[in-house]
């Protein structure tokens, strides 16, 4: 025999659908015998179990309505005498009421949140007056991720906050963040991507964000799916399709049912099933910025099998230039039941492509808010999500719940930023001139014309050439001077046929062997002595002519022709560089005078130094030493004489060119034309060819599965739960950056053709790899939560959660970071600056004419090798896979007590937990102190900084040890109740303390971490209010948030005017009886009581509305929030105005010693631009909202969102503006000042949306009732 007490499943299914059927319009009322609307129907046709005896019709009705979960109110009158019959078994609620009045001549009125119970219309008594009896109605709130446990508001010990499926679709509102900002207490939105659907939620403090990097601390579930990504633990709120939703519980604190990351709230969202009721809902919008929307539901079941299936369609060109976004959203559920059991299968699919263009200087902001700073800012995310559910009523009060789901997304992006280091030296491309040194190649060999003579005269022990008949070239003249031998013969020399055969019968000496092979001495051998009486030797101009001395373009042995052609078309990689090995050995062979040498091509650096070509040698195959002489370049007369061909810009073999003064021109004006008393550059820097943008493209692959059952009892004192679960993630992550150029409106693209010829990033394919990630992590977990009820009044909760975690993580990095500060600019190619003149003879000297050589710099291009072995750039540097383990108990302890009918207090304590996400623990911060190589005595360095090690998000991370887990301490205390039967209220006062948490936290320029920073505080007061009066609707709520840091720390902010800004000052400094090296030059001290960026002190929001008829529906809403500091501004003692001036060390023309080239190194003190506040403004934004029923199936409704247009900003961060005004800099057609000395300091603004007007026209299907 079954319990007249309603199953699990029953308040399973209630809840499922929210309190949308229990918020109807007044409009929309009427009689269970008329055309009902689809919400009242999706009410009526709920199943429920029902098994009453028969008794007094009072008594029936009441037990139905806690059933049923619906106010059922009646006058006592019309039910005295009166029994209504037993009724058993699984109906619908409307079916069951019938059976209950049957013939008892009443009939039941549905109007609002009530079911009225009065005499049939024909014969009702309008005169009567008697006191009515109102059984009023909980709600059912599913306790943990998973329904099977519920709880009534009442019984939780939280400002537990909800918004209904009706809220939700009357607010017309495009994403989560932007619907709880105006309906709930405590909660605030960041738009730094200036997007609505990548908005930062702030919640008591705590953040749920889809960027990377942002520390995380709210637990976001879909069905008791946790959608926070694996990967940064982030929130893609435009995966979550609002039309699909029944309704959202927002539980405060660091409740451990939910699970790890919850600690300052879990945000439960449920979808809408096919047992609500028949229904067909279709919504279109359009109005401002290009906005367009369709919205399309519909869902029914025919008692046993159900269906819901939703679509959000949605594109805009966005409010701000180059701004547009497109999303689409399928979901669908199909389920089964019977008696005792449910089971659903859902899908959830996304496609969204989403523009963010970021935050905008303050200054251009004055100037147009629509504008960008850069662009384009694209998101593409993909989402496709399983998951199989069910719950079985084992017994009436006890139940079992499930799931299994898979989720797999791709997010990729594509963005554009200002590339602030654009230093380096001015190459001009020279098109159409001859710029690069041409060299005659009249036999088309690929090597410059050349002469060669080789050592094969046999020498005397002087090293002096021998005759056929023993003379030697000279001879001692009895005091040691060596004179002609007037008996030598030159025209009958005595020369070799092989290196190691001596001339017989000519008295040849020997030398020791000196090839580092063993044996007996070699004949010594030398050359022609007229090649260097003739000064052949030194005929660098035109082709050897005499018979015998020397030979032009004579053909080179196989080896070393290969070793010169490569030599020469990669002379940027082996300029100044000797190859031995040919011949013999080590040494190949002496020279004339007697020298060992080596066989070698050498290419000199500066090609006028012609002389260097005299080293050239070679063996032939005789293995006789030959000279190889490159004949001078054809092209001196022609070529521009203002371009530099040679060593430019430190080491790099490139062209260059050079200002009046003869100094090199930088491509950035603050390093050009020092000032004398500042070392402040003044140069105008360069437009043609510099790089002004960074483009970075990444992709974040995750597959996240799980499973959980639950076990659920829900007695008359004892709701109990004791559930178990596991949770695995995949994550990878790629990244790639080049650099390109910002055209007039900003916006970024690849431009291979018009940078500068040294950069190699200069298009995708071209793009530096970063870094690789790889990681995965599973986590089990057990828990448990128990609520007591000793009395009717009194409810005492107790929970807890052991969690098992282990994350792997597995690094690729990118050793670009142990060379360079990271900068792009700094892979480069080279010149091959010797270039071959191909074609004719036409003035007969025997080589090509200079007129043929090529122009420009096309061909001499050596690109920069990211394989080469000291760069080794393109093969990522893996780190051994990194393991991580994790254990935490969080325990929860709470009560409440109804002291009166209409007066609630509660308190809870509860602990929670987040461990850190892969990219936390990739980028993590390490302060072990390790010693710096080459230091007497030993210095010592944070390991992180000495290895150079960084991490840069969105494009780069790198491997670093271990952090520890968040930890958080919660407490809250509040009252709620009810003021007379229509106004509800609440307050509260919170605190959550965390302890090791984690911020991301810059140490250098180029160098950012995850890093433990100590303690935190997030403590506040809720208050609300929300009632009826007549044809007037309210809510008021208001929420003081205190979030602070209660620890000191050091974090690099250069554009805070407090940031530390002495650089002469870095040394080392004795810690713990260890010498460090100390830098803290651009960082500012965070000290304990310094309040977080991006958390408005005082928040409130209020909602009005009213009937002015049946038809007419009209609403404001206020979204009010008061100041806030901004990133950068983490010590809150920035201050707009001057800022101190820079100390450094410089170099400055000599005062004493002017003139080109004459610098003396000094100290000096650089001057800043001002700077602008620190915090975004308060604001307050209205919002104008009306609708009207043209038909029972379709409304006309309108919405101003911004209503008197107020410009307000909800996010910022700390910066310089590159595009601002000057004297010294050249501006580009983007308004790029090319002297970064004058970008002005600056407030980045994450701005508000101007006022917008927006029209929908709704369509919602009225089902006939029986």
């Amino acid at each position: 025999m079954k319990s007249t007490r309603p199953t699990v499943r029953a308040i399973v299914a209630i809840a499922s659908i929210s309190t949308a059927g229990f918020t109807l319009s007044i409009a929309n009322a009427a009689t269970l015998n008329t055309k009902l609307p689809s919400e009242s129907q999706a009410i009526l046709n709920l199943p429920v179990t029902v098994n009453q005896p028969s008794q007094p019709l009072a008594s029936a009705l009441k037990v139905l309505s806690a059933t049923m979960g619906v106010n059922i109110t009646f006058n006592d009158a019309l039910t005295s005498g009166k029994n209504a019959p037993a009724i058993k078994g699984v109906m619908t609620r409307k079916e069951a009421l019938q059976k209950l009045l049957g013939n008892s001549g009443l009939e039941a009125k549905l109007n609002e949140t009530t079911i009225y119970i009065q005499q049939v219309a024909d014969t009702a008594d309008k005169t009567l007056q008697l006191d009515q009896i109102s059984v009023r109605a909980k709600r059912s709130y599913d306790i943990g991720p998973m329904p099977g446990l519920g709880l009534t508001k009442e019984e939780i010990p939280g400002n537990v906050q909800s918004i209904t499926a009706k809220e939700i679709k009357e607010s017309h509102a495009l994403s989560l963040t932007d619907l709880m900002n105006s309906k709930l207490q405590s909660v605030t939105v960041n738009d730094y991507q200036s997007n609505p659907f990548q908005m930062d939620l702030q919640y008591r403090g705590f953040t749920a964000s889809p960027q990377l990097g942002t520390a995380q601390g709210i637990s976001v579930f879909l069905d008791g799916i946790r959608v926070n990504e694996p990967f940064g633990d982030v929130v893609n709120w435009d995966m979550l399709p609002l039309n699909a939703l029944s309704g959202l519980d927002i539980f405060p604190g660091s409740n451990p049912i939910f699970g790890l990351g919850t600690l300052g709230g879990a945000l439960a969202m449920r979808t809408k099933s096919g047992f609500d009721g028949q229904s067909l809902d279709a919504e279109v919008l359009t109005g401002s910025f290009g906005r367009k929307q369709l919205q399309l539901s519909a869902g029914g079941n025919n008692g046993v099998i159900a269906g819901f299936v939703s679509g959000n369609f949605f594109m805009e060109d966005g409010w701000r230039d180059n701004s547009p976004s497109k999303v689409n959203q399928l979901f669908g559920k199909a389920e089964w039941q019977n008696e005792r059991a449910r089971m659903g299968l859902s899908m959830l699919y996304a496609g969204n492509k989403l523009t963010g263009n970021g935050l905008l200087p303050e200054q251009m902001v004055d100037q147009s808010p629509k504008q960008v700073y850069t662009s384009p800012d694209k998101s593409k995310n993909d989402l496709l999500q399983f998951q199989l559910s069910g719950v079985w009523d084992v017994t009436d009060t006890f139940n079992i719940t499930g799931q299994i789901y898979n989720r797999k997304s791709k997010r990729k992006t594509k963005t554009t930023d200002v590339n602030e280091n654009f230093s380096g030296y001015y190459t001009p491309n020279a098109q159409g001139r001859q710029v690069l040194y041409g060299y005659s190649d009249i036999n088309n060999d690929g090597l410059p014309d050349y002469n060669t003579y080789a050592l094969n005269v046999a020498a005397d022990a002087n090293g002096f050439a021998l005759d056929i008949n023993g003379n030697p070239a000279q001879v001692d003249d009895g005091s040691g001077n060596f004179i002609p031998n007037a008996a030598f013969d030159v025209n009958n020399l005595a020369i070799g046929t092989n290196f190691d055969t001596p001339v017989a019968g000519v008295g040849q000496a020997t030398i020791p062997r000196n090839d580092g092979l063993a044996g007996p001495d070699v004949p010594r051998w030398t050359a022609d002595p007229r090649m260097i009486d003739n000064n052949v030797i030194y005929n660098f101009t035109t082709p050897a002519t005499i018979l015998g001395l020397g030979q032009f373009n004579n053909p080179l042995p196989t080896a070393f022709y290969q070793l010169a052609l490569n030599y020469f078309q990669n002379q940027a990689a082996n300029a100044g560089v000797a190859s031995a090995g040919q011949g013999g050995g080590a040494f190949a062979g002496t020279n004339e005078f007697g020298g060992p040498v080596i066989a070698k091509y050498y290419l000199a650096a500066y090609a006028e130094f012609q002389g260097f070509d005299i080293d050239n040698s070679y063996v032939d195959d005789n293995g006789f030493f030959n000279r190889l002489i490159i004949l001078d370049p054809v092209n001196l007369a022609l070529r521009d004489p203002d371009v530099y061909v040679g060593g430019c810009d430190g080491t790099l073999l490139g062209v260059c060119a050079y200002d009046a003064n003869g100094y090199q021109i930088n491509r950035d004006g603050a390093y050009g034309g020092m000032d004398s008393q500042t070392g402040l550059g003044t140069g105008t820097g360069v437009i043609d060819g510099t790089p002004t943008a960074i483009i970075s493209e990444t992709e974040v692959d995750q597959l996240g599965k799980g499973a959980a059952v639950q076990f659920n009892w829900n007695l008359d004192k004892h709701k109990f739960m004791l559930g178990t679960s596991v949770d695995m993630a995949d994550a990878g992550y790629t990244s790639g950056q080049y650099l390109g150029m910002l055209d007039a409106k900003r916006n970024g693209y690849e431009a291979p053709n018009e940078l500068g010829y040294e950069f190699y990033a200069r298009d995708a394919a071209h793009a530096l790899r970063l870094n690789d990630f790889s990681g995965d992590s599973i986590t089990k977990s057990i828990y448990a939560s128990e609520t007591w009820k000793p009395i009717e009044t009194l409810s005492v909760t107790a929970a807890a959660r052991f969690n098992w975690t282990n994350v792997k993580n597995s690094l690729d990095v990118n050793s670009i970071s142990k060379f360079l500060e990271a900068s792009l600019g700094s892979l480069r190619n080279e010149i091959n600056p010797l270039a071959l003149c191909r074609g004719v003879d036409n003035d007969g000297d025997g080589l090509v004419d200079g007129t043929f050589c090529p122009t420009g710099i096309d061909s001499g291009i050596y690109p920069f090798d990211p394989n080469a072995p000291f760069s080794n750039l393109a093969q990522l540097e893996t780190t051994p896979t990194e393991k991580f383990k994790y254990r935490s108990f969080n325990p929860s302890f709470g009560a409440t007590w109804q002291a009166r009918e209409d007066l609630n207090l509660y308190g809870n304590w509860s602990r929670g937990a987040r461990t850190p996400t892969n990219i936390e623990l990739g980028c993590a911060y390490d302060a072990t102190l390790v010693p710096l190589p080459g230091t007497s005595p030993v210095i010592y360095q944070e390991r992180s900084i000495a290895d150079r090690r960084t991490c840069n998000l969105p494009t780069t991370m790198s491997g670093d040890p271990h952090l520890k887990q968040v930890r958080s301490t919660s407490m809250e205390f509040g009252a709620r109740g009810t003021w007379g039967p229509n106004i509800e209220w609440n307050t509260s006062i919170y605190r959550t303390d965390l302890t090791d948490d984690i911020y991301f936290v810059s140490i250098a320029a180029s160098r950012s971490f995850f890093q433990n920073i100590g303690d935190t505080k997030r403590q506040g007061l809720e208050m609300g209010v929300k009632g009826k009066w007549g044809n007037a609707s309210f809510g008021v709520n208001y929420a003081l948030t205190d979030a602070t840091f209660q620890s000191s720390f050091d974090m690099l902010s250069p554009y805070n005017s407090t940031a530390y800004s002495d650089n002469t000052q870095s040394g080392t400094y004795v810690i713990d009886g260890k010498e460090v090296k100390v830098n803290n030059f651009g960082k500012i001290r965070v000290n304990k009581g310094s309040r977080m960026p991006g958390v408005p002190l005082h928040n409130l929001n209020f909602n009005f509305g009213y009937e002015l008829t049946s038809k007419w529906h009209i609403g404001l809403n206020a979204v009010v929030h008061s100041e806030a500091f901004i990133r950068g501004n983490e010590n809150n003692k920035h201050r707009a105005g001057p800022a101190s001036t820079i100390r450094t060390d410089c170099i400055i023309p000599d005062p004493n010693n002017p003139g080109p080239g004459n610098f003396i190194s000094t100290v000096c003190d650089i001057p800043r631009a001002n700077w602008r506040d620190g915090k975004t403004a308060g604001y307050t934004v209205f919002n104008l909202q009306s609708s009207y029923q043209l038909s029972p199936e379709w409304t006309l409704g309108m919405q101003i969102n911004n209503l008197f247009d107020k410009e307000y900003a909800s996010a910022g961060r700390l910066g310089l503006n590159a595009f601002s005004p000057g004297v010294n800099g050249a501006i580009g057609p983007s308004g790029f000042n090319y002297n970064s000395s004058e970008w002005q300091g600056t407030s980045f603004l994450g701005t508000g949306a101007p006022r917008s007007a927006f029209f929908t026209l709704s369509y919602q299907f009225k089902p006939d009732a029986l």
